[in-house]
């Protein structure tokens, strides 16, 4: 699994690749996004368009970086999720938790009209 953590005006985006599949990618997503909130970063995206596999570690960590960024009254959405992921979200019932954007670009656009 490999994360990317970029910056834009008002808001973060974390693209996750691969697979989440283990605890200590979990772990590390909680520290990312921790460090995010943190620093006052509080408006999240998380990039799931090259996310191949995710397992109950991954959708305990999605449900954390949630929990993280609405306790500090945030906001984050989660985009480009695939077909297999979605279905797991589906099972779970957190896509009637979780705002979930189409692509990247939408999520970003969503944002961006907020701030105007």
């Amino acid at each position: 699994m490999q994360f990317n953590v970029k910056h834009d005006i008002g808001f973060s985006i974390i693209s996750l690749e691969g697979d989440f599949l283990s605890e200590g990618e979990q772990g590390e997503l909680r520290k990312k996004v921790r460090a995010l909130v943190d620093q006052g970063k509080t408006r999240l995206i998380i990039d799931l368009t090259n996310l191949k596999h995710i397992n109950s570690c991954g959708l305990g960590a999605l449900v954390c970086a949630f929990t993280s960024v609405r306790r500090a009254k945030g906001d984050i959405r989660f985009a480009g999720v695939g077909p297999s992921v979605e279905e797991l979200l589906k099972i779970t019932q957190l896509t009637m938790i979780f705002k979930i954007s189409p692509t990247i670009e939408h999520a970003i656009a969503e944002y961006r009209s907020l701030m105007h």
